[in-house]
Parts: structure tokens; sequence; C-alpha cells
């Protein structure tokens, strides 16, 4: 397994086999600074997952490994995107993959560009192109760089987040949210027929997203029963964090919960208490009788401000009301970014925080408690931390 930890000037490759054995696998520097947006990742059904790392001034590079004989090789190159104009930054970078048998990437960068009476920004999308006769290289990484469509935007983007909008009896579409400076979150989605990307109303398809008033720092959407419901949690600049329960098939907000903490908060994400684990194709069919299933499944939220980590227990079953402080959180300079990960394998997800000071943080769930069970130190803040099995 792979985690990547983006920091001011580097990216850091760390391989996990369990948790005390977390052993640094490799790192590259990047040409300037990041933020806690810059990293992304493009997980592939048949060939190697890669994570994007994007630095402020205009640098794009893709890390992914190759399996020899004897050993996996890091392989790191920097791709060039199109129309990310010069003394353009780069804000936030997130990417997809539309397609569950092959390659067919989507990539959104969110760029701005300052002159002495002017800021333009842009939502840039990246996507395979047509190609005659070529075979797949018109899905090739390379080739996406260069087939843009632009979105104008009014507005200083944030975070960059992509996520599901369930259709009835139709292919699922995915769709951008962008949590802008005028204290809203738009969505982005392309027009089927033209193949133009535009604003539509966010209220109709997102109700819990409407009204915010806030500077949402961070977006994270986690759905079940089968895209039914949904749980939506947004951590905003002020402090605020709503937490909601939706019905997805009649769009109707079943409960919600409004936190105000004194410090910004940089994350909030939902996650099961346990992952669900596929049965192998040689297990015996009868396995399954053997394993429980619960309808309801048991969801945890985890808001990470930058003063601390507080874990909200089966929000499902008992709301906003069971919650614990991450002990050793607290004492952190500045928690900058959270990762959720079986970083032990056991079925069971580990909470990663990322500092301000150099640090990452990893709590293991010890019977009913959340313990700090490694820390892991940097030579600088930890900006943006990300898990993927690097050997697919």
């Amino acid at each position: 397994m792979d985690i990547g930890t983006r920091r001011k000037a580097s990216v850091f490759l760390t391989r996990s086999t369990m948790m005390s054995n977390l052993i640094d696998a490799h790192w590259f520097p990047l040409a300037s600074q990041g933020n806690i947006y810059s990293m992304t990742k493009l997980c592939s059904p048949n060939s190697p997952n890669k994570l994007l790392v994007a630095s402020l001034k205009r640098k794009i590079y893709s890390c992914e490994y190759h399996q020899t004989s004897e050993f996996l090789r890091p392989m790191v190159k920097e791709l060039l995107f199109t129309y990310i104009p010069s003394g353009a930054e780069i804000i936030s970078i997130d990417a997809y993959n539309k397609s569950d048998t092959g390659d067919s990437f989507v990539i959104g960068i969110t760029i701005m560009k300052t002159s002495t009476d002017t800021i333009e920004r842009y939502l840039n999308i990246y996507t395979e192109g047509a190609v005659d006769g070529e075979g797949d290289e018109g899905s090739s990484i390379e080739a996406i760089a260069q087939n843009c469509l632009m979105v104008e935007l009014s507005y200083t983007p944030y975070h960059l987040y992509h996520t599901v909008l369930p259709q009835e009896n139709s292919v699922q579409e995915v769709v951008w949210l962008i949590s802008g400076s005028d204290y809203r979150i738009h969505m982005i989605r392309e027009d089927k027929l033209s193949h133009v990307y535009s604003e539509s109303s966010i209220e109709k398809y997102f109700p819990e997203l409407h009204d915010i008033q806030a500077i949402a720092l961070w977006i994270n959407i986690y759905y079940y029963d089968n895209y039914k419901r949904r749980v939506t949690a947004v951590g905003c600049e002020c402090g605020l964090v709503k937490v909601a329960i939706v019905n997805v098939v009649d769009l109707q907000v079943i409960r919600s919960w409004l936190l105000r903490y004194d410090k910004p908060v940089p994350s909030v994400i939902v996650f099961p208490h346990r992952n669900a684990i596929s049965k192998p194709t040689f297990v015996d069919v009868n396995f399954e009788k053997c394993v429980p299933k619960d309808d309801v499944p048991k969801l945890n939220v985890v808001i990470s401000s930058t003063s601390n980590a507080v874990v909200f227990k089966d929000i499902l079953e008992h709301g906003m009301k069971r919650d614990v402080i991450l002990s050793g959180s607290e004492s952190s300079d500045c928690i900058l970014c959270c990762c959720i990960a079986d970083i032990n394998m056991d079925g069971q997800n580990e909470i990663l925080l990322g500092t301000y000071g150099q640090e990452v943080l990893i709590f293991a769930l010890t019977g009913d408690t959340w313990e700090l069970a490694a820390r892991k130190l940097f030579d600088a803040p930890v900006h943006s931390i990300s898990y993927m099995d690097i050997t697919n």
C-alpha cells in the first residue's frame, strides 16, 4: 500500500504493510509549494494506479510504480497540461475514472491568474479526445492533458470535488462541486449532447449544500443503501460544520446538524466502521452465510479543525451525540489534513492526521477507544495525504 504525504516542496511515498512497519519508499521534489488541495489519485482497473501532484506554479507531476521481477520501480514525470497560462497559479486538482473496465480519466484543475486590474479564474477539465484508428492513445494521460474544456469562474475556487449524481434507470453521472469565495458551493455539470460544462442548480440535486453562507474548505459525500441515501459533510473556514443525511430518491434532507468550532475546519470525512471486503472467487459460496450483514451501516464522522480532531461514532444511530476527541491531536501544531485508511489491513479503518508540525498522527480503534498508535515525523509540514494500492 502507498501513503503519499504532500509537503512544502516534496512528495514522500510511504509503503505500509503493518501499523508499525511504515517504510519510506520514495520521494521527489516539487518546483514550488502546493496546498491541501494539490494532490489526487487516478485509479485504473488494468494498469498501475497513479498519483497526481500539483504545485502552485503550474507544474504537475504523475507518480506510479512498475513491478519488476525483483522490486517495485517508481516512475515520476512532469505532465504538460495545456491552457494553464504563464503566471497562473494552480489552486486545486481532482480526478476520476469514468470507466469500470478501462482508462477513461477526467481531470479537473482550478487556476487563477492575477494582473494589475483583473483576476481570471477557471476550472479546466481534461478528458480523452477523439482518436482516429490509434488504439487507446487518446486515453493516455499525456493525450488527456492536451484536451481541455474551460469553465470561467466568477469566484475564487477552494475545494474541487467530484461526486456521483444518481440517475434512476440510467448510468450514474459524475459532477464537479466547487467551494467558492462567494460563500457558496457550485455544481458544474456536463451537457452530454454538446459536451459543454456549465453550472447547474445545486439546490435541485444537493439541497443540503444550498445556502451554506460560508467558505467551505472541505466537502465529503458518502452514499449507502445502494445509492438511495447519502451523508454529506462540509467543513468551513469560519469553523462551521454541517452534516446531513439525505434521502436521494426524493432529495429530501432527513436530518441535519450544524456545529461550530472556534478554528477553521480543513477536513471532515464520513467513513464506515469496517470496510466491506468482497469474497474471493476461490472461497466456497457458502462462506457468505457466515458473514453477518447489517442493513444499516455503522458510519462515523471525523472532524479536523486546525486545533484538534473529533470522531462522532455511528451517526445514523446516535446522530452527532457520541463524540470523542482524538487524544494527542490537540497537542499537535495545526492539523492540515486527514486520511482514512486501513493501513494494518485488518478490515477496520485507521485515522491519519497530517500537521503543520511536520508529523503524521495515526489513530487506531482498540475496543471502543480511539488511541494514538504511531507518529511519523517528516522534515516539513504535511499538507495532504492520499492512500492507494500502488501495485493494483
